[in-house]
């Protein structure tokens, strides 16, 4: 079974990981292709750097982010390749597993509050509309005091300020 993960370096997305190491544990035989994604420069800002410097920022942003996963998979029997696409989340990961013809698509979330559910809309759900390939999502971690409290009383200031501008 081929199974893509993507991962963002979150500890939400490390659910993904433990459950492809629970299917080999079951007996199946799994091979995991662990995905990093990074969104593109803006143009503006990428005009001031060269190509090169973009091209060894986002490999090392990626080590960083899939170090954990293949220090924790080289321990493992599992079988593992690490990949690194460019471009909108969404996007790459449903071509990316088109392209590698997965079996399955296995990515962790973590929970948000209600009301900040309209201002990251869900990755899953994005690549669920744009692949026919099947999508396990695992949701983990939990709302912590700062996208309880801070992030919706610093909205409420924004929101005075602009009524009082008028």
């Amino acid at each position: 079974m081929k199974v893509l993960v993507p991962l963002d370096g979150s500890p939400a997305a490390f659910a993904a990981l433990a459950h492809v190491e629970a299917l080999a544990a079951a007996g199946i035989p799994v091979q995991a292709l662990l995905l990093h994604v990074q969104l593109r420069f803006h143009r503006h800002i990428a005009q001031f750097s060269s190509r090169a410097a973009r091209d060894a920022l986002r490999a090392e942003r990626s080590r960083r982010a899939l170090a954990p996963a293949t220090s924790a998979l080289s321990r493992t029997a599992i079988r593992f390749a690490a990949m690194t696409a460019c471009g909108g989340v969404a996007e790459c990961i449903a071509s990316v597993a088109a392209r590698e013809r997965v079996d399955e698509i296995v990515m962790g979330a973590g929970r948000h509050p209600r009301w900040l559910r309209w201002l990251n809309p869900s990755i899953a759900q994005e690549v669920m509309q744009r692949t026919d390939i099947p999508v396990t999502v695992l949701a983990r971690g939990k709302v912590g005091r700062l996208e309880r409290y801070a992030l919706p009383a610093g909205i409420a200031g924004v929101a005075a300020l602009l009524l009082t501008a008028d």
